[in-house]
C-alpha cells in the first residue's frame, strides 16, 4: 500500500495530451489513491471526464501562453496557465480548436530543423501517435525509439528545448488574450510550475529562482487577471513554497498544486506524490477556497 500525501492533484494529463494513461486509468488509479479531487489538465485540450460518486473532478486545460517581454528577456524561459472550471461551450473553448491546428503546422516545421541536424522524421510517424494534441513530447520519444537520442530529457536538452529551436511557440496565443478568454469564459487562471518563468540555459529549479525579478513578472499577469499560482509542485523545497505562498497572500492570489503527472513520460514523478523521496501535500482547503471565488464568476 502506498503512502499518500495528497488529498488533491490538480494537474495531470492523459494520452489526449502528453501523458501515457487513459482518462479512465487516472480516475481508477486516483481513486486507489484515495484522492478527494482531481483536475485533468491537457495541453490545449479539454479533455471530457465522466463525473464520478467517489471523487470530485474538476475540469481543467494547461496552455502554453506567448508573452513578448518574458522571451525577449529570456528565450529560455516558458509560461504555461492551468484553466479551471472550463465548460466545452465558451470562447475560450472556441479558439483551442484553431491553436491545435496551428500546433499541428509547428511539429512540422519543428520535424524540418530536426532533420537539418540530421535526425529524420516523417510526418506520418508523428500523425500516427494516438493523441488530441501532439506536441515536442511526442517528437522526443520518437527520436528515442529511432535512437537518435538515449531519453526524452535529452531530447530535450540537446534539441527541443525553448531557445534551441527558431519559431518554437508561433503557434501560442498572446498571454493577454488566454487570460481574457478565460476570464469570458468563467474560468479561474493560474501560472503553472512558475520556475519555468526563469528558466536558464543550464535549466534547473535551482534554489533561487524567487526573485525581485520573478516577483514582477507575476505582478504583471496579475494586473492581467491572474487568479492563482501553482505553489505544490514535484522538486519545489519548502523554502520555495514558502517563498511562493507569502508572494501569494501578498498579492492574494489562490493557491493550486499537482503532480504533473504524465506517465511513462516522466516515470519517476507519480500521480498524487510528485517525486517519491520529497512527496507533495496539497492540502483540501485550497480547492475550497478555489470553488468560492468561482462562485462569484
Amino acid at each position: 500500500s502506498t503512502l499518500v500525501f495528497m488529498s488533491i492533484d490538480l494537474h495531470i494529463h492523459t494520452v489526449n495530451s502528453d501523458g501515457t494513461f487513459s482518462v479512465e486509468e487516472i480516475v481508477k488509479l486516483s481513486k486507489e489513491l484515495q484522492l478527494e479531487a482531481i483536475s485533468i489538465t491537457d495541453h490545449e485540450y479539454l479533455t471530457e471526464v465522466p463525473t464520478d460518486d467517489d471523487i470530485k473532478i474538476i475540469k481543467g486545460i494547461e496552455i502554453g501562453a506567448d508573452w513578448e517581454e518574458l522571451k525577449s528577456k529570456n528565450p529560455f524561459a516558458g509560461i504555461h496557465l492551468l484553466v479551471y472550471f472550463l465548460e466545452r461551450e465558451t470562447s475560450l473553448n472556441t479558439r483551442l480548436e484553431e491553436i491545435r491546428i496551428k500546433k499541428k503546422e509547428r511539429n512540422y516545421s519543428i520535424l524540418e530543423s530536426l532533420s537539418r541536424s540530421g535526425i529524420n522524421i516523417e510526418k506520418s510517424e508523428l500523425d500516427l501517435i494516438n493523441t488530441k494534441v501532439p506536441g515536442r513530447p511526442h517528437i522526443a520519444q520518437i527520436m528515442v525509439e529511432k535512437q537518435y537520442v538515449s531519453n526524452v530529457s535529452e531530447a530535450f536538452t540537446k534539441y527541443l528545448r525553448n531557445g534551441m529551436i527558431p519559431n518554437i511557440d508561433t503557434h501560442q496565443l498572446n498571454i493577454e488574450e488566454i487570460i481574457q478568454l478565460s476570464t469570458e469564459s468563467k474560468s479561474l487562471i493560474f501560472l503553472a510550475h512558475p520556475h519555468t518563468l526563469m528558466s536558464s540555459e543550464s535549466y534547473k529549479k535551482n534554489q533561487n529562482w524567487v526573485t525581485p525579478e520573478f516577483f514582477d513578472y507575476l505582478k504583471q499577469i496579475k494586473t492581467m487577471g491572474l487568479n492563482g499560482l501553482e505553489v505544490y509542485y514535484p522538486g519545489y523545497n519548502s523554502s520555495v513554497k514558502d517563498s511562493l505562498i507569502e508572494i501569494c497572500e501578498s498579492l492574494n492570489l489562490l493557491i493550486s498544486g499537482g503532480s504533473d503527472f504524465h506517465g511513462e513520460n516522466k516515470p519517476n514523478n507519480l500521480l498524487g506524490v510528485g517525486y517519491e523521496n520529497n512527496p507533495i501535500k496539497v492540502p483540501l482547503n485550497l480547492l475550497s477556497k478555489m470553488e468560492e471565488e468561482y462562485a462569484k464568476l
